[in-house]
């Protein structure tokens, strides 16, 4: 059986692949915080987190506003992540050439920016195609014609 080409559904990977990521994330910092944090949790949450995470969720949102391609978010997410590795570096002597934590916080941001993407093409969609496509949770759009199929009442 083929999988459903539709790319508005839940279980599409532009939804799939950043939660799994975000969630593999959280676990590893449960498990084991130092791989995740290298200098202060504190640190972490301000720069990686709240500044960080906040600049990839409207990076992602921007680049969908403009009907731009998906790729754009991966390149402005890397170019953000190497700002707050530098704010880690200037501000709480991280070290500046610590690719283990840029590459964890490049999936980290490339993530948030990614269900910030989302977020906004969900709207996009279901506001100008709404003849074509409704609402099918957050994230998610679908055919109006699809409305019985697959769906919990």
């Amino acid at each position: 059986m083929a999988a459903p080409s539709n790319p508005g559904r839940m279980s599409a990977p532009l939804v799939v692949f950043p939660a799994l990521a975000l969630l593999a994330i959280l676990v590893l910092f449960i498990v084991h915080p130092k791989s995740v944090v290298e200098v202060s949790t504190g640190d972490f949450m301000l720069v990686t987190l709240f500044l960080g995470g906040g600049a990839a969720w409207l990076t992602g949102r921007a680049v969908a506003k403009g009907w731009s391609s998906y790729w754009q978010v991966l390149v402005y997410s890397a170019l953000l992540t190497a700002a707050v590795r530098f704010c880690h570096f200037a501000l709480f002597h991280g070290t500046l050439g610590a690719y283990d934590y840029y590459l964890l916080e490049l999936v980290l941001l490339f993530s948030i920016a990614s269900l910030g993407f989302r977020s906004v093409r969900k709207q996009q969609m279901t506001q100008r195609y709404d003849w074509l496509f409704e609402p099918a949770g957050p994230l998610s759009w679908r055919s109006r014609g699809d409305a019985g199929e697959g769906t919990p009442h």
